[in-house]
C-alpha cells in the first residue's frame, strides 16, 4: 500500500531529499510544509496517512504538532538533535518513530511501517478501554438504581434488575439512560 505522507522541515534541501526518497521507496508525498504551523494547516486540511515532522522549526516545533495531531495520524520526528529531554517530549507527545539525521533511505520504510502498526495498536487499545470505561459506567449507574429500586419498591435485587431491563425494552433506551431516569427519580 502507498501511504500518503507529509513532510515539514524548515531546510528546503532536506524536504526535497526526503520526498525523492518517499517517492523512490513508493510512498506518495501529499504536501510540504516549512514551518510548524503550515504543517498543522495542511494535515488538518489534505488528512496525510503519515506526517514526518522536523522537531526545530520556525513558528511551531514538530513536537507541539504532534502534540495536536497524533491522535489522528502517526508522527514521526526526524531530527540532527538526540538530546535525551526532547525524545522523551516526542514520547508523551505520542510520536511512534525518532530519526535522526543525515536521515538513510533505508531507514524510511522500517520506521514508516512501524508507525504505521504500533498507532493501529494504540489506537485499537484506546478505543477498548473507552469501551471497557463505559461498560463500567453502566455497570454503576444500573447498580445503583437498581438498589434504589430495591429500597423504594421492597423488591429483590433480580426483580430491580427485570425493571431496568423492561423499561429498557419497553422505551428502546440503553440501560444505562434507564438507569439514569431511575436515579433522578428516585433520588
Amino acid at each position: 500500500m502507498s501511504f500518503r505522507i507529509l513532510i515539514a522541515d524548515d531546510e528546503p534541501l532536506i524536504r526535497i531529499d526526503l520526498r525523492e526518497s518517499l517517492e523512490g521507496l513508493g510512498y506518495k508525498v501529499v504536501g510540504e510544509a516549512r514551518d510548524g504551523r503550515e504543517a498543522l494547516d495542511l494535515i488538518g486540511r489534505i488528512h496525510p496517512d503519515v506526517a514526518i515532522l522536523d522537531i526545530k522549526m520556525p513558528q511551531m516545533d514538530g513536537i507541539t504538532v504532534a502534540k495536536k495531531v497524533a491522535s489522528r495520524l502517526p508522527v514521526i520526528l526526524l531530527t540532527a538533535y538526540s538530546d535525551k529531554n526532547l525524545i522523551k517530549g516526542a514520547r508523551e507527545a505520542g510520536v511512534m518513530a525518532y530519526l535522526t539525521k543525515p536521515f538513510r533511505e533505508k531507514d524510511l520504510t522500517p520506521a514508516i511501517e512501524l508507525a504505521i502498526r504500533h498507532f493501529l495498536e494504540e489506537s485499537s487499545l484506546n478505543e477498548r478501554v473507552k469501551q471497557l470505561s463505559e461498560q463500567l459506567e453502566t455497570r454503576k449507574l444500573v447498580e445503583r438504581a437498581k438498589g434504589l429500586l430495591m429500597k423504594a419498591h421492597n423488591l429483590s435485587e433480580g426483580e430491580a434488575y427485570r425493571r431496568i431491563q423492561q423499561m429498557s425494552m419497553k422505551k428502546n433506551k440503553p440501560m444505562k439512560e434507564v438507569a439514569e431516569a431511575v436515579i433522578l427519580m428516585l433520588e
